[in-house]
């Protein structure tokens, strides 16, 4: 179909224009993970959020109309990014995907340390926007997983047992190290970020889960 010079350049303009305001919203939302993370909901501020991210309140409401819907754009993201792991390795045979998932969520967990302190407060505290998370994202998520684990049971490639707890420990092993940052860095002589540490860290949990679910050393 002919395209006019016109028209080209009108769809271009377009273009770049939808990216500069995904760029925005995405400084936006990384303010506002720091600003949540740091104060809780109840303390943070639209203002607080605005002056983070170098822009008016005004500019912070072209993109989210309340305080609430930014905060539901940072869980949403984590829990879309924690998603995005989790389908990247579910088709990998058993141990592997499993092995795999916990690489991926430790260092996705340890690039959004404010997204994830954000996400857990949510769950610990039973947040009001936690039934909604579960509705539209963690449900079908925890869904997916077991029907995996089951398959791989059935399959004989992991050990028999309930499908829900290992979902549970492959959350809590890898995340909750990350809710322990500020004990382990007075406790520790190593810096817990550190990519050394992380690779130990990775191993130890991989070691443990497949140990106990396929019997691996």
């Amino acid at each position: 179909m002919y395209r006019s010079v016109r028209h080209v350049a009108a769809i271009r303009d377009i273009a770049h224009s939808k990216a500069d305001g995904d760029a925005a919203r995405r400084v936006v939302l990384d303010a506002a993970e720091r600003v949540f993370a740091a104060r809780g909901y109840a303390g943070a501020t639209t203002r607080a959020m605005a002056a983070e991210a170098g822009i008016g309140k005004r500019m912070l409401f072209y993109y989210f109309p309340t305080k609430e819907a930014v905060y539901r754009a940072v869980l949403e993201r984590v829990v879309e990014g924690l998603i995005a792991v989790h389908e990247q390795f579910r088709n990998d045979p058993g141990p592997i995907g499993l092995a795999e998932a916990v690489e991926g969520i430790t260092h996705f967990a340890a690039a959004n340390l404010s997204a994830v302190k954000i996400l857990v407060r949510e769950i610990m505290d039973g947040g009001p926007h936690l039934a909604w998370l579960v509705r539209e994202h963690l449900a079908p998520l925890f869904a997916r997983g077991e029907a995996e684990v089951t398959r791989n049971m059935v399959a004989g490639a992991f050990r028999g047992g309930d499908a829900r707890d290992v979902i549970i420990n492959v959350g809590g092993l890898t995340l909750y190290y990350f809710l322990m940052l500020p004990l382990l860095e007075l406790v520790w002589t190593r810096e817990p970020l550190a990519p050394g540490t992380l690779a130990e860290r990775v191993a130890a949990v991989q070691q443990l889960l497949l140990h106990g679910l396929a019997g691996a050393s």
